[in-house]
């Protein structure tokens, strides 16, 4: 048997690609292909299912049956047919739904992506496969812009010719949703239907097999069987072991066998070959921007109707869908008539889950009414308990707004299990791991998997930008982190804010840093976090108190039960010997943040040491009890305080240097 080099493989179809017109490629995908998509291949399926057929068959039983097989136990995955058959003999439809389960959650990896971009940049390829999945038609239909013609039933053979328009995909044990074949009986022959098509598409395409085993007698025996193509190339993963059906396939074919990394690897090669394909990224960019644009237009004139039949449902008696209900609600800009919209939403659709997520979501964010919002999650999850966007909502207001961590966490591990490869997902567990558990091994391993789902999601990259400069003090790669978040998305709010502080905080860029807090302030003025920032900034560095004042005092009118927003205003009052003002400031801080032990409570306890002599005891036992616990506010700046305090007599200047020392200094 003929072996070449990936790099040889690589060059041999650029020139058949280039400088051939009659000839063009099949790829032929197996389950190898989908394994990173998280669907078992045949092999690991097979052994999975012999373990459960050794638990529910005397040993007897199953020495009977091994012998009657032929079962090589070395080689399971040679008879994967012969053990779906045993594991599901007593109720065939189970061998269906593990199937439909095993692929439930799948996604394309990037090998399908670029397979799909070849199927459409270089029309008249085409794929014959043995799996069931929709992994690759996926991949056309969401990063391209074609429909591809999928034949997944030997019925529809007849309409196997490869198109220049539409991306040709044949399923010759049929789609999953079309009763797909796993039976020994049904595999190990190919239907009669599908000889033609395939005898038309090999005089002219050139197989190229990824990811195949060669484990079904059905597609095997007809390449055995058929005329001999231009050339032949299987692709084997270089850890597995060639079977000698296999090996006497490629020399019968004078093909050549490739060792290959693994299917996303080799597809990556191909990007070379195939050099009509843009960067994947500007090409979804591209696709998504023109399908955004498309239905905003037709959103517009939905918004419209829906208005007109608002407007005629009283003379008409006419009904609105809720649908309707929804864009007649988010177009209304005032709160109480939009609450009253969804109100009557619900009451004409009390069964629609994702309409009381709708109203959730409106109660949370637009009226920050957070009464019923955890009735309306009830409901919406008595719907539909698998619902990821529930479960991974509600899971935020629980953290955020309950304090309920325990219950948090449970409903962001529903979510999870529901769809483990949103990125979205992956990335808010990481910051609750992060910010309420402290967990920082498992944030990081989150926000990593988030990252690897979509590396250019720009809150995610903005989120992980934070973690490693606030918890793993891994400032270098902090800034890299920030400047990713930046690139892919301007105004994305919280990077700008956060990198404003980074760069104030770390890097003493004054000049730099406030550029950024005017930058977040420009796309939006109203945030109360920003405000906040930016009075630290305007009090720490320049000393500009009046404008500091300003801010505080806004951020307050913003969101006016934010523990650390009442900490802060109050240690700033301090500075300007406003004592008795502070004092209301700061209790109420205390009254917010409940004794949680954070570094809030620590600058608390510091600013009762500092300015309040009938304190010192209390206070200073609390703050050495906290740095006992590994309590700091590492960073946050005393220095104005101490002065103050020292000016006013303060009895212990060296004792409260060291305190804010040790508070705001890395150990």
């Amino acid at each position: 048997m003929k072996k070449i080099t990936l790099h040889n493989f690589k060059h041999t179809l650029r020139d058949i690609h280039k400088h051939t017109e009659n000839r063009k490629f099949c790829f032929i995908v197996g389950a190898g292909a989908s394994y990173k998509s998280g669907i078992p291949t045949g092999g690991q399926l097979a052994r999975k299912w012999f373990e459960e057929i050794k638990d529910r068959f005397s040993k007897e039983e199953l020495e009977k049956w091994i012998k009657e097989v032929k079962l090589d136990r070395k080689d399971l995955a040679a008879h994967y047919g012969a053990i779906y058959r045993k594991r599901f003999e007593s109720d065939k439809t189970s061998g269906y739904e593990f199937l439909v389960q095993a692929m439930r959650s799948a996604k394309p990896t990037f090998g399908h992506i670029v397979l799909a971009q070849i199927l459409t940049k270089a029309p008249g390829n085409c794929i014959l496969t043995t799996n069931f999945d929709s992994l690759i038609e996926s991949s056309i239909y969401q990063y391209t812009d074609k429909t591809p013609l999928v034949c997944g039933h030997e019925s529809l053979s007849g309409y196997a010719r490869p198109s220049n328009i539409h991306p040709l995909i044949i399923k010759i044990h049929r789609d999953l949703l079309l009763a797909p074949k796993s039976d020994p009986d049904e595999i190990n022959k190919l239907d009669d239907g599908w000889k033609t098509p395939l005898d038309k598409i090999f005089s002219s395409h050139i197989p190229i097999v990824i990811g195949y085993g060669g484990n079904d007698g059905s597609l095997m025996d007809y390449f055995e069987k058929m005329n001999k193509p231009s050339n032949f190339f299987w692709c084997g993963h270089k850890d597995s072991l060639i079977s000698e059906r296999v090996r006497k396939l490629v020399e019968q074919m004078d093909g050549c066998y490739i060792e290959i990394e693994g299917f996303d690897e080799m597809m990556q090669e191909m990007l070379w070959v195939f050099d009509e394909i843009k960067p994947i990224k500007e090409e979804l960019d591209t696709i998504t921007k023109t399908r955004i644009e498309a239905m905003n237009s037709q959103l517009n004139d939905m918004k419209i109707q829906s208005e007109k039949a608002a407007s005629s449902k009283t003379e008409k008696n006419k009904e609105l869908s809720a649908f309707e209900y929804s864009t007649l609600a988010k177009n209304e800009p005032d709160l109480e008539k939009r609450k009253a919209i969804y109100l009557e939403a619900l009451k004409k659709f009390p069964n629609t889950a994702w309409l009381w997520d709708d109203y959730a979501a409106f109660l949370y964010f637009d009226k920050k009414d957070y009464v019923d919002i955890e009735d309306c999650y009830a409901k919406s999850l008595s719907i539909d308990s698998n619902s990821e966007v529930s479960n991974g909502n509600y899971a935020i207001f629980l953290c955020n707004i309950k304090k309920d961590y325990i219950n948090a966490e449970k409903y962001y591990l529903k979510a999870l299990s529901i769809n483990p490869k949103n990125d979205v997902l992956n990335g808010n567990y990481a910051n609750f791991l992060c910010d309420m558990k402290n967990d920082y091994t498992n944030a990081e391993k989150y926000y990593l998997k988030a990252l690897y789902i979509n590396p250019e999601n720009s809150q995610i990259n903005g989120n992980y930008a934070i973690f490693l400069y606030e918890s793993k003090k891994d400032y270098i790669n902090a800034e890299k982190y920030y400047l990713k978040s930046l690139s892919i998305n301007p105004k994305n709010l919280s990077s700008n804010r956060s990198y404003a502080n980074f760069l104030k905080e770390i890097k003493k860029e004054y000049d730099k840093a406030e550029k950024y807090y005017l930058k977040a302030f420009s796309i939006d003025s109203e945030d109360a976090d920003t405000n906040e920032n930016y009075a630290n900034f305007l009090k720490d560095v320049k000393k500009d108190y009046t404008n500091a004042e300003i801010h505080y005092l806004k951020a307050l009118s913003i969101n006016d039960d934010v523990a650390d927003f009442y900490g802060n205003y109050a240690g700033f009052l301090l500075i300007i010997n406003e004592k008795d003002k502070a004092t209301n400031y700061l209790k109420k801080s205390f009254d917010l943040n409940n004794n949680e032990q954070n570094s809030l409570l620590i600058e608390l306890w510091f600013y009762k040491y500092a300015h309040y002599s009938e304190a010192y005891t209390e206070a200073g036992k609390n703050i050495e009890e906290l740095l006992e616990k590994g309590i700091q506010s590492i960073g946050w700046n005393f220095n104005q305080n101490i002065e103050v305090a020292i000016k006013n007599g303060h009895s212990n200047p060296k004792k409260l240097r060291e305190f804010a020392k040790k508070i705001t200094q890395q150990k």
